[in-house]
């Protein structure tokens, strides 16, 4: 028998103590969901992202969040100290001056004018993914939360004779154009708005309803509706807003049916639905910056296009009627030309069945006479849908059409006769549109259409010979020879259909990989726009695969001369890294671009991108982590790179399930079903690997 003194029975204590704290520390550690690792305020301070902290669902309609002075694209502005109230509707990172803005409800104490604005105590300011709360400077508190449909006010006043909330149904973003409104007997405020949309293109109108949780004197003016009532200390009132693409009547029973959740209820159900959609990527590293910036970028991805359909299926299309979903959601609110790049490429990896849904949703648009912008009968907002025969192409060809595109071709044709031609971007973007409609005839068998339409795509060349093979001083001028929000260098490389082809017209592969150096050594590129964003991983295509692992690392993690806005080139370049995790996410003037750019980094950080829209093409490139394990389905694909690091940032051999690949091209439908690709790295290049 071993006799044990009070120190040695303290110490083995001590010891069980020490165990037990590392044991719930590391369980604590495991409790983490990837959800936590999402900061919103990443990208929301002056126009570095314009994105915003709503406590939203993803693919939520009602998006709840503090509007701030100065006013900002989505409402919000992180380094703003003052608010004009709480609206319900905004596009995440969307340009012109944003777009939304709508039912906007600002809590106060006293019975003068509602006041401009209201400052708040900006060390009180909380958000997650589904959930927003900060503390006003007159002593009320504010927390948000939603359904896909329904915004949740929770505000806890301070004793008061005179508090009131305001309602203005005339807030936009944009331009008000009309709305109605009627009071019943219940309290319930409900009608119809309509507003402009974004850029001044078209219009948008949806219906409404509100209510108060709390006994209240009703005053209206022309714009404003102010709910009078007396609080006790610490009391709570509730504010709930429903909204609907069909009528009041659907808004009405929507907020009936949802307003006996509790607020807690509401967003514990909020923050499971993000948890469920961001643990489908799982990613293994010790920097908690990396993970918080990748969780937050695809947090960002997955915030529209918005489902619409009320809770009995209706919905109202983009030529005003109404429709019926049957199984599916009604996907609105596009932004085709930015997002067909990386964002709907992502959900066709990341979320196949989302992503279905969205493409039949994009089929309905077109039997409701698709334009490529917003119609003046929207539903709610949306922003533009040019290249969408590029998108339905890429989802034919990934067996993630629920339909067949023979049952839209007549009116993919009778857009084909509508693609402008007036400046050298619209001839490069048109003509891929072209050889993507030339590409679903030869899949359909229209053996004569397909030949007319690969025609009339490679006349592109006879434009890019005379605009852009040889560079000189008036190729760096944004908005040069009417180009859009970019230069000749830029747009330059805008023919994924036909790299070959430009290759041939420069004067062979080695001429097109010396013209990248010069592009990039000469820092001609901007990462914080779309029209060269796929540049970097054109090394692909040359003998110096290589050279896209060195770029594509140094953009995610290092800072570089930035010299381009969206109109114009700087006089001197922003210095700093492109993605941060701060409010000041982006460089200047970057749009988020309804997830764009997110994507562009979570796309870069998991060492795969679509370089090819339209194809089933991914190249492959060395990832941030040392280990990416994506859910899909019953399936798992592993991407394996042990030792990854920025010294060892280098591709040296890859494997897919075992196999060697000597190609830095890997097909999605190769790896959609799972698998494990093994990436080996090293901190000299191998200028030998992936020359195909």
């Amino acid at each position: 028998m071993i006799l044990l003194s009070n120190i040695g029975r303290l110490a083995i204590g001590m010891s069980f103590l020490i165990l037990f704290a590392c044991t719930q520390s590391n369980g604590d550690q495991e409790l983490r969901q990837n959800a936590d690792f999402v900061d919103p305020f990443i990208c929301t301070s002056d126009d570095h992202g314009q994105t915003d902290p709503a406590a939203a669902v993803p693919f939520g309609m009602v998006k709840p969040c503090p509007d701030t002075w100065p006013i900002a694209h989505s409402g919000y502005d992180y380094s703003a100290n003052e608010m004009i109230g709480f609206s319900h509707t905004r596009f995440s990172g969307v340009g012109c001056r944003g777009v939304g803005g709508n039912i906007r409800l600002l809590p106060f104490l006293g019975n003068d004018s509602v006041p401009d604005k209201i400052a708040y105590l900006k060390e009180s300011e909380k958000a997650s993914p589904g959930f927003y709360s900060v503390e006003l400077t007159n002593g009320i508190k504010v927390k948000l939360t939603a359904t896909r449909q329904v915004a949740f006010h929770h505000y806890t006043f301070p004793e008061s004779n005179q508090a009131t909330i305001a309602i203005d149904l005339t807030s936009s973003f944009v331009s008000h154009i009309s709305e109605e409104h009627k009071i019943n007997e219940e309290g319930i405020i409900s009608g119809m708005l309509s507003s402009v949309n974004i850029c001044k293109k078209g219009k948008y109108t949806f219906y409404y309803a509100l209510w108060l949780d709390k006994e209240v004197v009703f005053e209206e003016s022309e714009s404003t509706i102010l709910c009078r009532f007396a609080t006790d200390k610490q009391e709570v009132v509730k504010a709930y807003c429903a909204l609907s693409s069909v009528s009041s009547e659907n808004a009405v029973k929507t907020l009936k049916e949802k307003r006996s959740m509790s607020f807690e209820e509401v967003r514990t159900a909020s923050s499971e639905k993000w948890n469920d959609l961001l643990k489908t990527v799982d990613v293994e590293t010790a920097n908690d910056t990396l993970k918080r910036l990748f969780y937050t970028h695809l947090y960002h991805a997955v915030q529209s296009p918005f489902m619409i359909q009320d809770e009995n299926g209706q919905y109202r299309g983009s030529d005003g009627k109404i429709y019926q979903a049957n199984s599916s959601p009604y996907f609105h609110g596009w932004s085709i030309w930015d997002t067909f790049r990386t964002k709907l490429p992502l959900v066709s990896f990341l979320y196949p069945e989302i992503y279905s849904q969205m493409m039949e949703s994009l089929g309905e648009l077109y039997r409701q006479g698709k334009v490529p912008w917003a119609t003046e009968t929207e539903p709610f907002i949306t922003v533009r849908t040019e290249h969408s025969l590029v998108v339905l192409l890429e989802a034919h060809r990934k067996g993630l059409l629920t339909f067949s595109l023979d049952e839209i071709y007549p009116l993919l044709k009778e857009e084909a006769k509508t693609l402008p031609f007036k400046s050298p971007d619209n001839v490069l973007e048109s003509s891929f549109d072209l050889w993507a409609l030339s590409e679903i005839a030869r899949d359909l068998g229209y053996v004569e259409d397909q030949r007319f339409y690969l025609k009339k795509a490679f006349e592109y060349r006879k434009l890019w010979e005379e605009k852009f093979l040889f560079m000189d001083e008036h190729a760096d001028i944004m908005h040069g020879d009417g180009l859009y929000e970019g230069t000749l260098w830029q747009y330059r490389w805008f023919v994924p259909f036909d790299i070959a082809g430009i290759q041939e017209l420069m004067g062979g592969k080695q001429v097109f990989e010396d013209q990248l150096d010069y592009f990039f050594e000469n820092e001609l590129f901007n990462i914080g726009n779309q029209p060269d964003i796929q540049v970097p991983y054109l090394y692909a295509y040359t003998n110096s695969p290589w050279k896209t692992q060195r770029l594509v690392h140094q953009l995610l993690t290092h800072p570089t001369n930035n010299w381009y806005g969206i109109h114009k080139k700087w006089k001197t370049p922003e210095y700093r890294k492109v993605f941060s995790d701060s409010p000041r996410g982006y460089i200047s003037e970057m749009d988020d671009d309804a997830g764009t750019m997110s994507s562009w980094f979570v796309w870069s950080a998991m060492g795969l991108y679509p370089v090819f829209p339209g194809s089933t093409q991914l190249v492959i490139n060395t990832p941030l982590f040392e280990k990416i394990t994506i859910n899909l389905g019953g399936n798992r694909l592993i991407i394996n790179a042990p030792g990854v690091s920025s010294e060892n940032k280098y591709i040296q051999e890859t494997y897919f399930n075992g196999e060697k690949l000597n190609s830095s091209f890997i097909d999605f439908n190769t790896i959609k079903n799972g698998g494990v690709i093994d990436i080996k790295t090293g901190n000299i290049p191998n200028k030998n690997w992936g020359i195909e």
